[in-house]
């Protein structure tokens, strides 16, 4: 069994845009996401078995997504899980599509996933009471052109996350295979 699941996973400009913004939190009684954690769920499976795995990374082959641009300005609060997030305002039709057809791959294989509607946003903190948001505006451009099959394991140092496979939306090709995970 492996905990899985898909993401959108930032290049490296990207994740130290993000991690200048976290890093506004540390003195606030918080847990600050790992900056090598940094990413934005497109859909959560949870525990998969093996079977399941290699069976769903071959249906996923299949899909037919197109790059796109987003942009991540906006910051908040959700109270009741402690999350504090960063997220784009508007979110672009190509990134509904993408997170559609997994959630129709994953559903037609008899998995689970989270019916709650779509919210695209990166985990900055948990634990989060009551924040002190920064007033002054910020655009982080991304340029996505990849998505991500992720894998979750908890270490006695933390929860790491680590790209088991990851497609390409230019080519429609399968940019990495990971074994070990």
């Amino acid at each position: 069994m492996a905990r899985l699941f898909f993401a959108l996973w930032p290049n490296e400009e990207v994740r130290k845009e993000l991690g200048k913004i976290s890093n506004q939190f540390k003195d606030e009684n918080l847990r600050l996401t790992k900056n090598s954690n940094l990413h934005i769920t497109l859909v959560f499976l949870g525990e998969v078995p093996e079977q399941d795995k290699a069976e769903l990374i071959e249906k996923v082959n299949s899909i037919k997504g197109n790059p796109f641009s987003l942009t991540l300005d906006s910051i908040g609060h959700w109270k009741k899980p402690g999350i504090l997030w960063i997220a784009p305002e508007t979110t672009p039709d190509a990134l509904d599509d993408l997170v559609m057809q997994l959630q129709s791959i994953i559903k037609q294989q008899g998995l689970n996933i989270d019916e709650r509607p779509y919210k695209p946003h990166v985990t900055i903190a948990r634990k989060v009471k009551q924040p002190t948001i920064p007033k002054e505006k910020f655009h982080i451009p991304w340029s996505v052109i990849s998505f991500a099959l992720v894998v979750s394991r908890s270490l006695n140092t933390g929860v790491e996350y680590h790209v088991l496979q990851e497609w390409n939306l230019q080519n429609k090709v399968l940019l990495t295979t990971q074994s070990g995970y």
